[in-house]
C-alpha cells in the first residue's frame, strides 16, 4: 500500500481554501448578513418580551445571542486548528521544493 502523502490537504482543509478562494462564498456582506439576523431576531424578541410582559420571548432573545456565540467559539476553535494545519503543509512544500531547485541549482552539495 502506497504511503500517503502528510502534507497532503485534507478534505476539510481543501474545503476551507476553496471557501477562501470563492469571493461570493467569503465575502465580509455574508457572514455580516448572518450575524444581523440573528441580533434583529433577539432585539425583537426582548422588545415583545418588554411589551407583553412575557419571560419567554426574553429567554428565546438571550439564547439566540448565546447560541451564535457558542458557535463562533466552537468553530473559531477548530478553523484556527484548520488554519495552523494548512499553513504548515504549505510551509513544508515550500520548503520541500526549494530544496529541490537547491539541488539542481548545484548537484554536488555545495554552498
Amino acid at each position: 500500500m502506497p504511503e500517503s502523502d502528510p502534507n497532503e490537504f485534507t478534505d476539510r482543509e481543501k474545503f476551507i481554501l476553496s471557501y477562501y478562494r470563492s469571493r461570493e462564498l467569503s465575502g465580509s456582506r455574508r457572514l455580516l448578513g448572518y450575524g444581523l439576523i440573528v441580533v434583529v431576531a433577539s432585539v425583537a424578541c426582548i422588545i415583545l418580551a418588554m411589551v407583553r410582559e412575557e419571560l419567554a420571548f426574553g429567554v428565546v432573545g438571550y439564547c439566540l445571542l448565546l447560541g451564535r456565540l457558542l458557535y463562533y467559539i466552537t468553530e473559531g476553535g477548530r478553523w484556527t486548528k484548520d488554519f495552523q494545519n494548512i499553513f504548515a503543509k504549505y510551509d513544508s512544500k515550500l520548503e520541500a521544493l526549494t530544496d529541490q531547485l537547491r539541488k539542481k541549482q548545484d548537484p554536488d552539495g555545495r554552498a
